[in-house]
C-alpha cells in the first residue's frame, strides 16, 4: 500500500510535467540528417516534444538491451548453479534411499542372528 502511494506521489507530478512540456514544445522544427549539403535529401519536420520523447524512449530501450546483454554471464552462471543444486538434491535423495535400504538390511540381519538393537527386546529374551 505504501509503495502504491509513493509511486503515485512520484508519477503524478512527473506525468503533469510531461504534459506541460509537450504542450509548451508542440511547434514543428526541421530535422536534417545531411550535415554537409545545403539541400538535404533526408529532411523532415516534427514537433520538438516528439523528437525529445522519442530520443528518451530509444535511449531507455537501448540501455535495457545493453544491460540485459552484459548480465547474460550472470544469468548463465545462475542457471548452471540451479542445475547443479538440483542434481545434488537428487543425488542426496538417492543416497538417503540407499542408506535406508542398508540400515533395513542390517536390522534384518541382526534380527536373524538373535541380537537386537532394542534394549526392550534384549531384556525380554534374557528372562
Amino acid at each position: 500500500m505504501l509503495s502504491k502511494i509513493l509511486s503515485l506521489i512520484i508519477l503524478v507530478p512527473l506525468a503533469v510535467l510531461l504534459v506541460v512540456f509537450s504542450v509548451a514544445n508542440r511547434q514543428s522544427i526541421p530535422v536534417s540528417l545531411d550535415p554537409i549539403g545545403s539541400m538535404p535529401q533526408l529532411a523532415f519536420e516534427a514537433p520538438l516534444f516528439v523528437l525529445l520523447m522519442g530520443s528518451v524512449i530509444i535511449g531507455v530501450v537501448l540501455g535495457g538491451i545493453g544491460t540485459w546483454v552484459t548480465q547474460s554471464h550472470y544469468r548463465r552462471k545462475s542457471w548452471k548453479r540451479k542445475y547443479e543444486v538440483e542434481k545434488l538434491r537428487r543425488e542426496t535423495e538417492e543416497n538417503k534411499a540407499k542408506l535406508r535400504q542398508i540400515q533395513e538390511e542390517r536390522d534384518r540381519a541382526s534380527y536373524g542372528q538373535g541380537t537386537s538393537t532394542s534394549p526392550a527386546l534384549a531384556t525380554s529374551r534374557a528372562a
